[in-house]
Order: C-alpha cells, then structure tokens, then sequence
C-alpha cells in the first residue's frame, strides 16, 4: 500500500524491506507504538543505506481504546471486522525520514479516522477473500476491496494508505526534495 502512496509523489523511490521485528516494540500508547517501530525500521536501514534519505512508516489502528495490530488468522479478522462494523477507528500512522548522514531525522505522527459500513455478512466475506486482511492493521484497509465495507474516511491524502502524504511532502522540502 505504502508504494501505491509513494508513487503519486512522482519521485523515484526504491522499496528495501527492513526486517525490523514489530513483535519486540511493546507500548500500551498507540502513538508510541507506531513511532517507536518505525524508528526500528529506520536505524536498520540506516546502517545499510548511510548515504539515503530514508523513508519509514508504521501503522496500527485504535478501536474503542484497543490497539489493533494484524489479525493472526481470519477468524480473528472476521471477529473484529463484526465487532466494528457501523462504527468509527482510527488509524495512527508514525512517519520517521532519516539522512543518516547528516544525522537528521524527523518524526511526524498522523491520525486519521474512518467508518466501518453496517456491512452485511455477505459483503464481509467478499471483503475477506479479495482485500488480504491478515496483512493489515485492524484486519482494515480503506481502499481498494476495502470500499466494500467503508462508510467515510476523515484524513490527509495517502494517510488510507499508511503514508501520510501531506506530512511527507512537507518534511521533503525540508531535506531538499520537491516534486
């Protein structure tokens, strides 16, 4: 999802997967949860790219005070997509860009919030078979298949899909790089 955002920059981007392990970032605060695991992807990159501007995000989703993370299987998926359907979460997004170089970084949180559809279970399992949930936060994604089960989305553009692009266009200029 983060390639399709960054595509509608315009500017040439390339894709490393960091390896990071979410698993051992461990907060009760969603927004530190977000922001402490993308500045794990972002010093592990930095290691391997020294000279780069680094580009990381994480993303998870708030729903009645819980955090929600990626569903283990679909039943769960299943489960919680039930449990919100007619109602509004939040997706919290930490934006880190790194020039490991300079020894700059900038952190930047987004907040954007969306409503579930008071879908049926047909459309649920449509939703389930073509929109890949056990690879998204809250088991959620608000575009794509995800319309299916989408009411409104309230956020910047490219925050339905996990990169901020309002924020990063701005932190951008600020290292130089207008599109």
């Amino acid at each position: 999802m983060r390639r399709q955002a960054m595509e509608r920059l315009g500017l040439p981007f390339r894709v490393e997967i960091s390896d990071f392990d979410e698993n051992q970032t461990k907060s009760e605060d969603i927004d530190t949860l977000v922001i402490e695991t993308a500045k794990g992807k972002a010093a592990i990159l930095s290691e391997r790219f020294p000279d780069a501007l680094i580009i990381t995000a994480d993303s998870n989703h708030l729903f009645e005070g819980k955090i929600y993370g990626k569903p283990v299987d679909l039943r769960e998926a299943r489960t919680w997509l039930w449990e919100m359907r007619g109602k509004t979460q939040e997706i919290h997004t930490g934006l880190i860009l790194t020039l490991p170089s300079a020894h700059r970084q900038t952190i930047d949180l987004n907040v954007s919030r969306f409503t579930l559809k008071n879908f049926s279970e047909e459309e649920l399992e449509q939703y389930l078979v073509e929109a890949a949930p056990l690879k998204r936060a809250g088991a959620v994604t608000p575009v794509g298949p995800g319309l299916l089960i989408l009411e409104s989305f309230d956020g910047e553009p490219g925050a339905d899909l996990a990169l901020p692009l309002t924020t990063l266009r701005q932190r951008l200029k600020e290292f130089g790089i207008e599109n």
